[in-house]
């Protein structure tokens, strides 16, 4: 009897800001051909077109992602395997938290809506979010001129920065590094300019959602908020508001 070849699959998680893209794991990208087009395979037999991307190594199923989110209602939480069939298409699998097999049907029915975290705010209620950390961290809420460039406050500053042009680490929810040029205002703030406006772009990040930026270690971590209706409050005694 002729053995069989093992279809190559890995699997996913899906936790904080998922829908924007997924990584693929790293043991993974040799089943590749490089940055390309592939498929999406649902349950139901129903196909999505994405692209993948990649940096230092990593690569990331991106543009379209989105869309399948959506479409097939993901939440935080749900578990995804991936097959591939090496012919650019992945058959994809979702278990939600019950650990069988998601009805698509039912899921459309019990859930506000896909790409949204399983916290969502429903239309018309507010929540706060209590954002705790030990770290140097400030918010800031998006707007189309902030695209552009981003100050960061001046205690910190003066407390994780140097008094001079220099390239900081931004590290967004997936995990991507993005070199971020950073200059020193005259009034002691600092301002994030080259690199910046390709994080945001890459994230999604529109007017109105909450970015929180912690300084950890020799990075600082990028924080994102899409649900309307949400109040990120800061606390810790690193925190500058």
């Amino acid at each position: 009897m002729a053995s069989s070849v093992p279809v190559p699959a890995f699997f996913q998680v899906l936790v904080g800001e998922f829908s924007v893209k997924l990584k693929i794991p790293r043991a993974f990208a040799n089943h590749l051909n490089g940055p390309e087009l592939c498929k999406l395979k649902g349950p139901d037999g129903k196909c999505w077109d994405v692209k993948l991307e990649e940096k230092n190594d990593v690569f990331f199923i991106h543009k379209g992602w989105n869309k399948f989110v959506k479409d097939n209602v993901l939440a935080e939480g749900d578990f995804l395997v991936f097959n591939y069939d090496e012919n650019s298409c992945f058959n994809v699998t979702i278990y939600d938290e019950s650990a069988c097999e998601m009805d698509l049907e039912v899921a459309k029915t019990t859930r506000s809506g896909g790409g949204q975290r399983r916290d969502h705010v429903p239309p018309g209620e507010s929540r706060i979010i209590e954002f705790n950390s030990e770290n140097f961290c400030f918010k800031r809420i998006m707007e189309n001129y902030r695209v552009y460039q981003l100050t960061i406050p001046k205690v910190i500053a003066q407390a994780k920065l140097q008094m001079c042009k220099q390239i900081i680490e931004l590290r967004d929810p997936s995990k991507m590094s993005w070199p971020v040029t950073v200059s020193p205002m005259q009034d002691g703030r600092h301002v994030m300019h080259s690199g910046w406006r390709d994080c945001c772009k890459s994230n999604q990040i529109e007017a109105g959602q909450t970015m929180v930026f912690e300084f950890v270690k020799r990075h600082v971590k990028l924080h994102i908020y899409r649900a309307e209706g949400c109040d990120v409050i800061l606390t810790g005694p690193n925190v500058v508001d």
